[in-house]
């Protein structure tokens, strides 16, 4: 990938790129004074170059693969391993969607927790993350991963889409519940003192075209058993997804 790097095409597209500033947009968050910072903006970005061009995003082709892809990496000699399960598809993009399967995504880690780490004994720790686009097509990207010794890794695979067909039947547990409402509202309090978090809300809102006021509008719908269980039924096909897993070499 390095050798057929190209510095010279990189510098170009670099200069491109940055030679029109007319469709970029600034987002400023922190404690000041609009009038404060006036002189700065007027001083630094006023004088950016713009050429007034007229830009758009575009559909270059890229998609998921579809159906149960198992891939196995074997590299390195240390006796662990990792594994990466992502389920991806459409989804209806809008903040209630958004919310449940986030909601999900805390769950699911909570419930895998629980039953790899703590019950079976096989991994230290698991990540699950949950995400979502809008363009070029909506869409979500839900990963789950988890290391574990070589031997046991399929085990504690089983495990995790067991796990997940448990909440599919069943929905999660009042106690799940509870404690990822109790995170969402300590995040909530956290993320009103800190820009970055004030930053990332302004760009998604002002993106989609969201009311900037909804920012800081408590949640509109809450979390509950039924919306986690139809999230897993919408979200976690189980015979779709991939999974990716680094082995050591001399793993047979």
């Amino acid at each position: 990938m390095f050798d057929r790097m190209d510095l010279h095409k990189s510098f170009a597209f670099f200069r491109d790129r940055y030679a029109d500033a007319s469709d970029f947009t600034f987002y400023f968050v922190g404690r000041f004074e609009p009038d404060s910072i006036r002189p700065l903006v007027e001083r630094y970005l006023g004088g950016l170059p713009s050429t007034r061009r007229q830009e758009s995003w575009r559909d270059v082709g890229i998609r998921p693969p579809t159906g149960v892809i198992r891939k196995t990496v074997r590299r390195g000699t240390e006796p662990k391993a990792r594994t990466q399960m992502v389920f991806s598809g459409p989804v209806q993009y809008d903040r209630e969607q958004l919310f449940a399967l986030r909601g999900l995504a805390d769950v699911l880690e909570i419930r895998l927790r629980e039953t790899l780490r703590e019950d079976l004994g096989g991994t230290y720790g698991v990540g699950v993350r949950a995400s979502a686009s809008r363009e070029p097509r909506p869409e979500y990207r839900f990963s789950i991963g988890f290391g574990a010794a070589p031997e046991r890794l399929e085990e504690l695979a089983r495990e995790t889409l067991a796990v997940i067909d448990s909440i599919k039947q069943r929905g999660p547990t009042e106690a799940e519940l509870s404690k990822v409402r109790e995170a969402q509202r300590r995040s909530r309090e956290i993320n009103r003192r800190e820009n970055n978090a004030w930053l990332g809300q302004l760009m998604t809102f002002d993106r989609h075209g969201w009311d900037l006021r909804g920012i800081m509008a408590e949640p509109t719908v809450r979390l509950d058993a039924a919306m986690v269980q139809r999230a897993a039924q919408l979200y976690l096909n189980t015979g779709n997804y991939v999974q990716v897993s680094l082995v050591p070499e001399n793993r047979p």
